[in-house]
């Protein structure tokens, strides 16, 4: 009894060490792109807003959440400049009318969005890089 117990315990640990050699040759890489996950940062901070303050609150989950993916290094590399300019102001536009629109209603988000739009749009030329020419 004593042998077979010793001997279960050696095919056991012969296995264990012989698994990870198995699978280590594949290489498992995410099939989610780079576009389509920006695409869910920004639906998933709209979701996230929308649970937290209705349609107000969407609209402040999905400008943060625009304004963030739009400015990651893989939406550099991957979008055009200017579709990164057009879509971190129009995040910045959302973020802005959602914060007007909880602070005080109608004339506040037209005049958070109008806010919103104008200092990220700022925000995006002060921080592109100037050319030395």
């Amino acid at each position: 009894m004593k042998k077979l117990l010793i001997l279960m315990t050696c095919f056991v640990f012969l296995a264990t060490a012989v698994v990870p050699e198995t699978f280590g040759q594949d290489r498992r890489r995410s099939r989610f792109g780079r576009k389509s996950r920006t695409a869910a940062i920004i639906g998933g901070g709209a979701v996230a807003g929308a649970l937290l303050g209705g349609t107000k609150g969407a609209a402040i989950g999905g400008g943060g959440a625009t304004v963030y993916a739009m400015n990651r290094g893989a939406a550099r590399r991957n979008f055009k400049r200017r579709n990164r300019t057009l879509a971190t102001v129009a995040g910045g536009t959302a973020l802005g009318a959602g914060v007007g629109a909880a602070a005080g209603g109608k004339k506040a988000a037209t005049a958070g969005a109008i806010v919103g739009g104008g200092g990220t749009y700022l925000y995006s030329r002060s921080k592109r890089a100037r050319r030395p020419y």
